[in-house]
């Protein structure tokens, strides 16, 4: 709230020179740059992209209107959690459909979807991965991101006692972590016997590493007490996953389609 106004900045276009509010005004300097890149990029893809596919790109431009809105909201009605949670898993909806659109051009790399098979669990893998996303979101702009103030317990115990949603939700963000951890070191375990995704055993190597290292680095974010440090690498490697993620499934969606 170091710009309590919107879509001035203290009442002005210019803030003074603070670092919280050059911090704030920043983030707003880099929407509006973010939403021109995606403006040019979205009116290229919508041009090289046929008949359903023009959606994605479409969608993205939606998404990011409706982003610069709650964007607003946010400042004007001063944090609400559910509001400010939406508005950081629609930016991260956004991230996704920018890095598709940046791999799939519509020519060399056509843009294909596909939920069969191997494509299909990774699809869903990255669904899960997008929920625990928007868990940690919520944890973070909900103030309960210390209502399990230990690592690996919670309270002193492996099982709460309490369960009050902060308790409840902060559980749920880690078991949700150790099922995505699970499911990356099956995927990585099957990719070693199975040719459907033997060519994506190095990127499950990396996305397996990566849980696990973020994982770790949840741990510090708890042991420091919500370190700012800790916690912006902690959302920097959430975009690292899911992107990888993301990756993974674009190239299985390709394989599929060759093999039809």
């Amino acid at each position: 709230m170091a710009c309590p106004d919107w879509p001035l900045c203290q009442g002005t276009l210019l803030p003074p020179l603070h670092v919280d509010v050059w911090m704030e005004f920043l983030h707003r300097v880099i929407a509006a740059v973010a939403a021109t890149s995606l403006f040019l990029l979205a009116r290229r893809r919508i041009v090289a992209y046929q008949g359903l596919q023009k959606g994605i790109p479409l969608a993205a431009m939606g998404l990011i209107a409706l982003e610069i809105l709650l964007g607003g909201i946010v400042v004007v009605m001063g944090l609400p959690v559910q509001i400010t949670t939406v508005h950081f898993m629609i930016g991260l909806a956004i991230f996704l459909l920018v890095l598709y659109m940046a791999v799939c051009d519509g020519t060399t790399s056509p843009a294909t979807v596909s939920v069969s098979g191997y494509a299909g669990l990774l699809f869903c893998v990255l669904l899960l991965v997008f929920f625990q996303a928007s868990l940690g979101a919520y944890l973070r702009h909900s103030a309960a991101g210390l209502a399990c103030p230990d690592f690996p317990t919670c309270q002193g115990r492996l099982i709460p006692e309490i369960w009050d949603r902060p308790i409840a939700t902060n559980f749920t963000h880690r078991l949700v972590a150790l099922g995505t951890l699970c499911t990356a070191l099956v995927l990585y375990l099957v990719s070693l016997l199975d040719q459907r995704l033997k060519r994506m055993h190095g990127y499950l190597l990396a996305l397996l590493c990566l849980v696990a290292l973020q994982i770790g680095v949840g741990a510090a974010v708890v042991k420091t007490g919500l370190s700012y440090p800790i916690t912006s690498l902690h959302l920097a490697m959430t975009l690292g996953i899911i992107g990888t993620t993301l990756r993974i499934w674009m190239l299985q969606t390709g394989e599929a389609g060759r093999s039809r």
